[in-house]
C-alpha cells in the first residue's frame, strides 16, 4: 500500500509519540479521534514503510482508509502494557 492511497479525511490527531528514531529506523504511534491509532515503522536503509492500524483497512474508490466498524485483531500497540 503505497502513502499517498491512504486517505485519513475526516480523522482529527490528537497526539503522536516517537517510539524510536535510530540510524536504522523510524517509530511513531499516532492517535486520532474515533479511537484510531496508527503504528508507522520506517526502516531508513531501504525506505520501507509499514503502517499499521488498530482497525481493518477497506479500499474506497483508489484510496485506503482505516475501517472504524472492523477492529484489526492483529493489531498490537507498542505502548499496551504487557
Amino acid at each position: 500500500m503505497e502513502l499517498n492511497l491512504i486517505d485519513l479525511g475526516g480523522f482529527v490527531k490528537q497526539g503522536q509519540k516517537v517510539l524510536a528514531d535510530t540510524d536504522e529506523k523510524y517509530i511513531s504511534r499516532t492517535e486520532f479521534d474515533h479511537k484510531l491509532i496508527l503504528v508507522v515503522n520506517v526502516q531508513k536503509q531501504n525506505q520501507q514503510v509499514k503502517i499499521q492500524s488498530n482497525f481493518e483497512w477497506e479500499k474506497v474508490g483508489d484510496k485506503w482508509r482505516p475501517n472504524v466498524d472492523k477492529p484489526n485483531e492483529n493489531f498490537v500497540d507498542p505502548l499496551a502494557k504487557k
